[in-house]
């Protein structure tokens, strides 16, 4: 398989697309234009400011349904193989299809047009109807949005710093998106921390001309001053969950239906699931079911889904990076060309997962010139295309 490469540019105009992951290829820049102002709901981040802070911090679980789920322990304080060994979501320590995400959402096919908007949401047209932008320029302190429909892919601008907590809401970029669903662009004037939670991120799929960059790029990125936090994100119709490597975590979240459907030639694309491309880490991912070439709706693998998903988790050094407090546990990795390519990473650690069908290989070996060791590599199984482990046990990666 091709190395992937991105641009390292961190300030804005943003390269969009897959062209960004190709080594040697071109690169295409797309810069926004933000004459055309359509504000819908929070017309200022000022608007947004604290909106549900009333209801206590929106990043914390509220019920006990949202908790990170605990697998089955028998008395002598082991998890029990008789119920990972019936159970697609390993014991409870990932979520069964289409159980997490924006409340109200049910099961959807990748092809369907649309999300309705469920009872009790506010909808959020983009600020630009070009680009389908919509925009957080600039914030401070603390910004809440909490049951939104975004009916645009969301920009978190240069001057925004604080508390961004994006949560029970659906960020639906339309066609003609002119970038990734959620494009974090902060500078390194302050810290931001991105908190998205009970979120459903799916791009709308396209017709015959249309574009939508959403599809083929990676839900969120991160940026060098940021702290990024997934949990119990619904994450489909993309090229992958996450193009970031520092300050991560990903925790009982979903990522499913990586969008090629548009493509007449898969291979045109390098989507992906976990890409800490040229990252220093820590990246904790917990609790989550990664299949990006699932179709979810009918539980069978995506014709020819190999030839654009590079793998699952990929991990690749840049400028002379290390990747260092990686760690991968309890979590379902599947369909993927790969489940696991490690090309960079000191210390890698992966328990108690479960890895499912692959094409080439649930984990990849490491070439002449690769540096990777791994701290820990325990209980890791292979498991069936729905999840189910077998009880077989998977090599650590040479």
């Amino acid at each position: 398989m091709p190395e992937k490469r991105r641009s390292t540019a961190r300030r804005w105009p943003i390269v969009a697309a897959v062209g960004t992951l190709l080594v040697g290829a071109a690169v295409a820049v797309v810069a926004l234009d933000r004459g055309a102002a359509d504000p819908t709901g929070c017309a200022t981040p000022a608007e947004c400011h604290a909106g549900t802070a009333a209801a206590g911090d929106p990043t914390a679980p509220t019920t006990a349904d949202e908790a990170t789920p605990a697998p089955t322990v028998t008395a002598a304080g082991s998890a029990s193989a008789a119920a990972r060994a019936a159970d697609p979501t390993g014991g409870g320590r990932y979520p069964a299809r289409f159980s997490v995400g924006a409340p109200g959402v049910g099961r959807y096919r990748q092809s369907d047009a649309r999300l309705p908007v469920p009872a009790g949401y506010r909808v959020f047209e983009p600020h630009d109807r070009a680009s389908k932008e919509w925009d957080l320029y600039d914030c401070k302190g603390t910004v809440n949005l909490d049951r939104i429909y975004f009916r645009a892919f969301v920009y978190i601008g240069t001057n925004c710093h604080g508390t961004v907590n994006i949560t029970n809401s659906i960020i639906a970029p339309p066609p003609g998106s002119a970038n990734r669903a959620i494009l974090v662009n902060a500078n390194s004037a302050g810290r931001l921390t991105v908190n998205i939670r009970n979120t459903t991120v799916r791009p709308e799929p396209v017709g015959g001309g249309q574009q939508n960059a959403a599809l083929t790029d990676h839900a969120i990125n991160d940026c060098a001053t940021c702290t990024i936090r997934l949990s119990g994100v619904d994450v489909a119709n993309t090229g992958g969950m996450c193009l970031c490597g520092a300050n991560v975590t990903i925790e009982r979240s979903w990522l499913h239906d990586n969008y090629i459907a548009h493509l007449a030639d898969p291979s045109q694309a390098h989507t992906g699931g976990v890409f800490p491309y040229g990252g220093s880490g820590p990246v904790t991912i917990s609790n989550s079911r990664l299949e990006p070439g699932v179709d979810a709706f009918t539980g069978k693998e995506v014709p020819g889904y190999w030839k654009a998903i590079t793998a699952v988790l990929f991990t690749q050094s840049q400028g002379g990076s290390t990747l260092r407090n990686y760690l991968v546990r309890d979590s379902f990795i599947s369909l993927g060309a790969f489940g696991l390519y490690a090309q960079d990473g000191i210390g890698l650690r992966l328990h108690d997962n479960v890895f499912g069908p692959t094409h080439w290989g649930r984990t990849s070996q490491c070439g002449p010139d690769c540096r990777v060791t791994y701290a820990e590599w325990s209980n890791n199984v292979v498991g069936s295309i729905d999840g189910t482990p077998s009880g077989e046990t998977l090599p650590r990666p040479s």
